[in-house]
């Protein structure tokens, strides 16, 4: 999961504003609080809001928590949040106003779920479940590129007018690992790739199929447009200078 290190800058005598009430009412009841920022044009805002905050087993999950929400392009979200790259994002802020987790993007409840149970142990809170491996996939280290749902990288993807590349693979696969390690952090890779949205998925993903998406060996990496019009599909390990070409030969193709 990322680990947002640093506390909000919250002088009292200057706070306004809903969020302000929230974050000091978390503070008086020595209680987490959920800060969830959408924007108007956001479709799955309202996805998130009505399909995975309304579910059961996630609104089991999350009591002890208190929530608000906040636009993505209010005086508030801009002067006590982090920069946000999209919406939606939820905020998990402890009572001292550390910010502990950052779910960023559409996550369907089986996926938001590990985000919550994340947090609960940060916070030393009792967990209801166990974490699983299913979580793993989340992890967004410091610095980190990638998005982890197609649906949240496509719905980027249009905000921002840029393309998608989704890779595909497994922590057991060494070349999926090397193309990690080596391909993906290379300079020249990364300039080649500013007009992409980063989208990474765990080989059998469930989500990846409902999307036709499905490999049974990988690496592979699919280069599509924002309403996933596939381009080219890169197979296998590639170094950096080969991987350059697919990009390019992806480009021509939009």
């Amino acid at each position: 999961m990322r680990r947002i290190v640093g506390l909000l800058w919250l002088p009292a005598m200057l706070m306004s504003g809903e969020l302000k009430n929230f974050l000091l009412e978390a503070k008086n009841q020595q209680k987490p609080l959920m800060v969830m920022v959408t924007s108007e044009e956001c479709r799955y805002c309202k996805k998130m809001k009505n399909e995975t905050l309304k579910n059961a087993k996630v609104k089991e999950e999350i009591q002890g928590f208190l929530f608000t929400k906040v636009d993505q392009n209010s005086p508030e979200a801009k002067r006590y949040l982090p920069a946000i790259n999209y919406a939606p994002t939820i905020f998990f802020v402890s009572p001292k106003f550390q910010i502990v987790n950052a779910a960023e993007g559409y996550l369907p409840p089986h996926k938001f779920i590990p985000w919550i149970e994340d947090t609960k142990v940060k916070l030393g809170m009792n967990t209801q479940t166990e974490m699983t491996s299913s979580s793993s996939t989340m992890q967004r280290p410091k610095g980190d590129n990638w998005m982890y749902d197609i649906a949240s990288g496509m719905d980027y993807a249009v905000q921002t007018g840029k393309q998608l590349m989704i890779f595909v693979g497994s922590s057991r696969s060494k070349w999926s690992r090397e193309l990690e390690k080596t391909t993906f952090k290379d300079p020249a890779v990364k300039k080649e790739l500013e007009n992409f949205v980063w989208v990474k998925l765990a080989k059998g993903d469930s989500d990846a199929a409902s999307y036709g998406i499905s490999t049974k060996k990988v690496p592979y990496v699919y280069f599509m447009t924002a309403d996933l019009r596939e381009l080219v599909v890169a197979k296998g390990y590639f170094k950096p200078k080969d991987f350059i070409q697919y990009i390019k030969y992806a480009k021509s193709k939009i």
